[in-house]
């Protein structure tokens, strides 16, 4: 069963000061719910083919990830594929120019690679978009200087 998600806002600063927070193991947890664990898996500054390990709950399912970069274009593009917990996706970063700063769109595309999470697919879609939505809001108040609210 396949699986996709999107979420677009516009945040007030330049597509080079927030594309930082899209990957840097510093910045992903302060915006993004659920993040447990976020790491490279290896020492150095991410390149296409680094992994990075990501435990994360989603309405209460626990998800282990490895993510590996396959595409990193800084400030416009990144896509981040990932297996794991039953599921294969592509977590795809985009950002532009917009009036006023830049338009931060992510979108999560894949399929369910076991039957149990093909069961709860129906279940996940609808809580992982309300994820991408709250927290592409909550990365948006944090460039603007508003604490974030989870």
């Amino acid at each position: 069963m396949a699986l996709r998600c999107e979420s677009t806002v516009d945040v007030a600063a330049t597509p080079e000061a927030v594309f930082p927070w899209l990957l840097d193991t510093d910045k992903v947890p302060r915006w993004q719910s659920g993040v447990q664990r976020y790491e490279p898996a290896q020492a150095g500054p991410l390149a296409v083919g680094s992994r990075i390990h990501e435990d994360l709950s989603v309405s209460g399912y626990g998800l282990q990830l490895e993510l590996e970069v396959i595409r990193l274009a800084p400030p416009q593009r990144a896509e981040l594929r990932f297996e794991g917990s039953g599921f294969r996706a592509v977590n795809q970063y985009s950002v532009a120019p917009a009036a006023g700063g830049s338009r931060v769109t992510w979108a999560i595309e894949g399929d369910a690679t076991s039957f149990k999470a093909r069961l709860i697919v129906p279940m996940v879609q609808s809580k992982l978009q309300e994820k991408l939505d709250g927290d592409l809001r909550r990365l948006r108040d944090l460039l603007a200087g508003k604490p974030a609210v989870a």
